[in-house]
This record gives C-alpha cells, structure tokens and sequence, in this order.
C-alpha cells in the first residue's frame, strides 16, 4: 500500500526487490542477536520494513539508501524511530 500511495515503482538496474513478511524480517532480527546495546549499519533499507524490526531492537541504526524516491517513503515508515539515521548515499 505505501508503495502505491507514493507511485513507486521497481528499478531493475538498483535490483530493488522488498522483504515484507514480519515473521521473515523477525527471524532475521532474532538471529542477528541484536540488543539495546547494538549499533547496526543497513545497506539499501527499501521501504523500511528490516529497518524497523531493527530499530525495536538496536541502540542506533544507521541506513544507507541510494534511491531518493524511496527517502519519503523511508521517512514515513521510520517516523516513530528517532535513533534511526536514514542517509542518502550510494554506499560504494
């Protein structure tokens, strides 16, 4: 829905492809092993969907998104984290 209300559409040159299962992006986090004490940098947050399982676990989390279409979108859907960093920066 947040894609559609932004008209977002995919980029095959970026490879843009999102996880949005909960119960996926959960396991990851879990297994990450991440505590109130963790520090994480993310490469690429799409809309922000790991990002945010992240940011209900870690201290500080810093992420790095290439596309600036999805910076608005990034904005909405981490808008209740503030120790979430979101840069626009191609990471290479």
């Amino acid at each position: 829905q947040i894609l559609e209300r932004h008209g977002f559409s995919f980029k095959k040159s970026l490879g843009q492809n999102f996880l949005i299962d909960t119960n996926i992006l959960k396991r990851i986090v879990g297994a990450a092993d991440i505590t109130k004490e963790t520090g994480v940098i993310e490469i690429g947050p799409g809309i922000g969907a790991l990002t945010e399982q992240i940011a209900k676990q870690a201290n500080k989390v810093v992420a790095f998104e290439i596309d600036q279409r999805l910076l608005p979108i990034l904005k909405e859907t981490l808008s209740p984290y503030d120790h979430v960093n979101v840069i626009h920066k191609d990471i290479l």
